[in-house]
């Protein structure tokens, strides 16, 4: 049995990550029965919550957990801790007496429950007076029809839109009165003119500019830093530590660049420089970006990359810049010396047969919860089923810790 399992942030009006959502299912589900199905889920759920790195995964936060019907009235949650769980009950789950009386279960043993993927409509559903989050999934509904679950519902439970993938989308629900979101708006860019975006932000693109050169130029990218005050402090911080066991202080840029050596040197400045990009934007689009990076990272020795995995690093890196500059990704690459396949495989115009661009593919195909074609991207690539959830844990816990450093 081959196991998925991705998460997707919820976030606050205030664009804060208060829960993920787990979103599991067997590689091979389109053969399995319900039973099996079930089976699987809960095998996923369980590891979640209490296999190693688990933890991981869910950061502290709570999770939204979709429960089919056989898992509903099997009592499949109750091992899970009802702090931490918020369960899903999926829009194909016909709400008769049997499924009413499994809530009526889980909320007496204080869980809380989100009916998924709502729709208004004619009569009543005798599990709106059980649940405390109503989704809305804002590319199968109008505006009309949003309006209304606002209107009706929102003084009764929590409203959450769901893929909600524009500005403008996150604004219109935050007025509705929708209070939870969930989808790509964090990530999509408000489009600035160049005169708009601020000097600092330039300055940091010029330096990752030299950084991604053939040869790095220590003395140029000395000057630019220098300019950089926090920067520079940062990265003297960063060779005077542990990590290094220097006898000596070291106090000039040129000796802590000389001592990172080029290829450490890239991949240290680069998330340092992106982290400073991070302040004016939500916290999960860095950590998003770190993520991808140690993932793709990760994945490079089996899938046949093991030379390229400094550069499938800053691939994952790179992938937000258009949300963190607010400007186009072509355009902001367009100021970068990045190797050729690197920037095809990032705008998505590569070459048939390119190695680099499949496997980013696979990168985002498996965050998107697409299971079936990250499986066939998978074995394309030669990279097992085990080796993409061990690489994705790793890569979720690296980026928090990272993060918290």
């Amino acid at each position: 049995m081959q196991l998925f399992v991705a998460r997707q942030p919820i976030l606050d009006a205030r664009l804060n990550v208060v829960a993920f959502e787990l979103l599991f299912r067997s590689g091979q589900a389109n053969i399995f029965d319900g039973s099996e199905e079930n089976a699987s889920t809960a095998q996923v759920i369980n590891s979640a919550f209490y296999g190693p790195g688990g933890e991981d995964i869910l950061r502290g936060k709570p999770a939204f957990l979709n429960f089919p019907r056989g898992l509903l009235v099997g009592d499949g949650g109750a091992t899970l801790p009802p702090a931490q769980t918020v369960i899903e009950i999926l829009e194909t789950v016909e709400p008769d007496e049997e499924v009413v009386a499994a809530c009526q279960r889980l909320r007496a043993r204080g869980y809380r429950l989100a009916l998924d993927d709502f729709v208004p409509a004619g009569g009543s559903n005798p599990l709106l007076s059980l649940i405390q989050y109503l989704k809305v999934d804002f590319r199968l509904t109008t505006r009309s029809q949003q309006a209304k679950v606002a209107r009706r519902y929102g003084r009764d439970v929590q409203l959450l839109a769901e893929k909600v993938e524009t500005e403008e989308e996150f604004r219109a629900a935050s007025s509705m009165g929708y209070t939870l979101f969930q989808g790509y708006f964090f990530a999509r860019p408000v489009i600035l003119s160049r005169q708009e975006v601020p000097a600092f932000k330039l300055d940091y693109l010029r330096i990752m500019e030299e950084l991604h050169r053939d040869e790095l130029d220590f003395d140029q990218i000395a000057g630019l830093l220098r300019a950089q005050p926090a920067l520079a402090y940062k990265l003297l911080r960063f060779v005077n530590s542990a990590l290094f066991a220097i006898r000596q202080e070291i106090g000039s840029i040129q000796q802590a660049m000389t001592i990172i050596g080029e290829d450490e040197l890239r991949r240290w400045l680069s998330v340092a420089l992106l982290m400073g990009l991070t302040t004016d934007k939500p916290d999960e689009v860095m950590m998003n970006a770190l993520a991808r990076a140690r993932f793709c990272e990760l994945l490079a020795p089996q899938a046949g990359l093991e030379s390229r995995r400094a550069d499938l690093f800053l691939v994952g890196l790179f992938s937000r810049l258009d949300t963190l500059f607010g400007l186009p990704l072509e355009e902001v690459l367009g100021e970068l010396n990045l190797r050729e396949d690197m920037r095809r495989a990032l705008l998505g115009t590569a070459k048939p047969g390119e190695r680099l661009a499949a496997l980013w593919d696979l990168v985002l195909r498996y965050e998107a919860a697409e299971w079936d074609a990250a499986a066939e991207r998978a074995a394309g690539l030669g990279v097992t089923v085990e080796r993409l959830r061990e690489a994705y844990t790793s890569a979720l816990s690296w980026s928090d810790e990272v993060w918290r450093g």
